[in-house]
């Protein structure tokens, strides 16, 4: 199967917003606290039904393909407008992260590269996975997960195919992949219906691998996710940025919020000093002793490539969005 090739009049997905509008749009439509979670449709499916999803979803993430997909990338621009592509049009910043010589090594294990399909592309995100009851639960962008509103009050295009590969190094898979059904996909209404930058979050549980192991327990342990905790943090960012098969990895301190942010509802955004190249969405924040999860890449302006930004963690964001998963 040969490369894929998206031309730039192709990647281009179709939202723009501007923020000031936005957060008018916004403030009328729902208060600040009142976060609300969205799950992708799907019809009931028994046993026997999953089973054949799941693989349908194993036999569609060939290497070849895997190799085809492009980054889901989130860029905002000086006038606060949010736009969506597939391939990102920005020349590469110089690199500010190194790669991760042992992946599959907890705590570095918790983290992975994310297949989709969205919107009629081929796609790829980062992600991490979750310490959570369920021991299934993945962590990563909403935009990796849902498109975002195609038009004003009209919730955006939901992922499918979707596949997660802890510790993916080089085409190996050392814990397996991990498959998302339809029904066990999540995002923020006010990503999927408002486009909000400070809610772009997406979660999805996924059925243990080949071995029958869930994904925490595989890659040991998973993240924990804090909340609501100082900004003022040093955290490590996780992801597999441009087309590296290889996960990489930056530090960086809080370096500020993004001030294109406040006018909207909910927590800003804020800012790591991070040249992640575009294909790092979605990929975790962690913290101190690298167990903790407390951000993941958003979305950077192509005019100021050296910081990265992400949804402030709090109740009313990442919480409202992994409760009972």
């Amino acid at each position: 199967m040969q490369r894929a090739r998206v031309h730039q009049g192709e990647a281009r997905w179709s939202l723009r917003i501007g923020l000031a509008a936005l957060a008018v749009l916004l403030v009328a439509a729902a208060p600040a606290t009142a976060a609300q979670r969205d799950r992708a449709p799907a019809g009931h499916l028994d046993a026997a039904r999953e089973a054949a999803e799941a693989e349908r979803v194993e036999r569609f993430w060939t290497p070849a393909r895997m190799r085809s997909a492009r980054s889901l990338d989130l860029t905002m621009d000086d006038r606060g407008q949010v736009e969506r592509q597939v391939h990102s049009e920005l020349a590469e910043a110089l690199a500010s992260f190194q790669r991760v010589p042992t992946p599959e090594v907890p705590p570095f294990s918790v983290n992975g590269q994310i297949f989709v399909r969205l919107g009629g592309q081929v796609g790829s995100c980062s992600g991490t996975a979750i310490n959570s009851p369920t021991r299934q639960l993945v962590l990563t962008a909403g935009h990796c997960v849902n498109t975002g509103p195609e038009r004003p009050r009209r919730n955006g295009i939901w992922a499918n195919f979707i596949q997660f590969v802890p510790a993916y190094n080089g085409g190996v898979a050392p814990f397996g992949a991990f498959v998302a059904h339809r029904a066990d996909i999540y995002s923020l209404r006010q990503w999927t219906r408002f486009g909000n930058p400070d809610f772009d979050l997406g979660a999805f549980l996924v059925q243990p691998n080949p071995e029958g192991v869930n994904v925490a327990d595989a890659v040991g342990g998973g993240a924990t996710i804090v909340t609501d905790v100082t900004r003022r943090q040093e955290f490590q960012a996780f992801g597999y940025p441009g087309e590296t098969t290889q996960m990489q990895q930056c530090r960086s301190p809080y370096i500020g919020d993004d001030l294109l942010s406040y006018p909207l509802p909910g927590p800003p955004t804020l800012g790591i000093r991070c040249r992640w190249a575009p294909g790092a969405s979605g990929g975790g924040w962690l913290i101190g002793d690298g167990t903790q999860i407390n951000g993941i890449t958003s979305y950077l302006h192509p005019y100021n490539t050296r910081r990265t930004y992400g949804p402030y963690f709090s109740q009313v964001t990442v919480g409202d969005l992994v409760r009972g998963l």
